[in-house]
């Protein structure tokens, strides 16, 4: 096996119920829109257009992000194998979780909304003991280990939680296998900070669309896989961006 590395991938989970609502949706296992599944189909034909074929699809434990992968993968005519990881799983809103962001922003205004959406450090109120226990008790978390759900999570948690995952991932583009990672808005803006080296302020102002694959080509430079593309390349860049801004403007994630 040589030391090239393959193409890196990844697509945020197609518009999912909690998107179209317009709530803090989180760990909250909420499935795809139809329109949130015609995207991933639509992403599958692009990915599929522009030559790449996976040999390997990543993704989170929760049913947004499963169900993108398996339609991204129908699309592109894969039989590449499917792993999951809780490591990807979307940011927990704690408390916040199910609320609409309108309603938050009405509440506890703008300044304290942003705190806890968009910094890197701030961290929503923490679900209680109760409501925690019983989350943890249904699934996907109830097969899960106790760290797979905490009362909180800030974004720099969520940094923390996926770097473990970091050399499982260089494995997996070693010799030069394609790998397509499926995840969460959250999740993924955390993988871009691991890999991008961005800074607080440069994560805060990231947004990732839904169902627009971003490609990474990367070389491993011992200590950290380094992008030959700071901030990869998005198969359809002028939509991307305009999302990204429609997302930042709306509050979106």
């Amino acid at each position: 096996m040589d030391g090239s590395l393959g193409a890196l991938v990844l697509v945020r989970h197609g518009e999912s119920v909690g998107n179209a609502l317009e709530i803090f949706t989180g760990v909250l296992d909420l499935d795809l829109t139809p329109a949130g599944e015609e995207a991933c189909r639509v992403a599958g034909d692009r990915l599929a257009g522009a030559g790449f074929a996976p040999d390997l699809v990543v993704t989170s434990e929760l049913a947004r992000g499963r169900r993108t992968a398996a339609l991204v993968r129908a699309a592109l005519g894969s039989t590449a194998p499917v792993v999951r990881t809780w490591r990807l799983n979307e940011r927990n809103y704690g408390a916040l979780s199910g609320h609409l962001k309108a309603e938050v922003l009405a509440e506890h205004g703008r300044e304290l909304f942003l705190h806890w959406r968009r910094s890197y450090a701030g961290r929503p109120p923490a679900l209680d003991e109760a409501t925690l226990a019983l989350w943890r008790r249904l699934p996907p978390f109830d097969r899960l280990p106790t760290e797979a759900l905490t009362p909180t999570e800030s974004l720099a948690d969520v940094v923390t939680r996926l770097r473990p995952w970091l050399p499982e991932l260089r494995a997996h583009l070693a010799g030069g296998r394609n790998v397509l990672v499926v995840a969460h808005g959250n999740s993924l803006r955390a993988l871009c900070a691991l890999l991008d080296d961005l800074g607080p302020a440069e994560l805060a102002a990231l947004n990732l669309p839904n169902a627009r694959p971003l490609r990474y080509d990367l070389v491993d430079d011992g200590d950290r896989l380094r992008p030959l593309v700071r901030g990869g390349t998005y198969l359809d860049p002028e939509a991307a961006r305009a999302e990204a801004l429609l997302i930042a403007a709306q509050g979106g994630t």
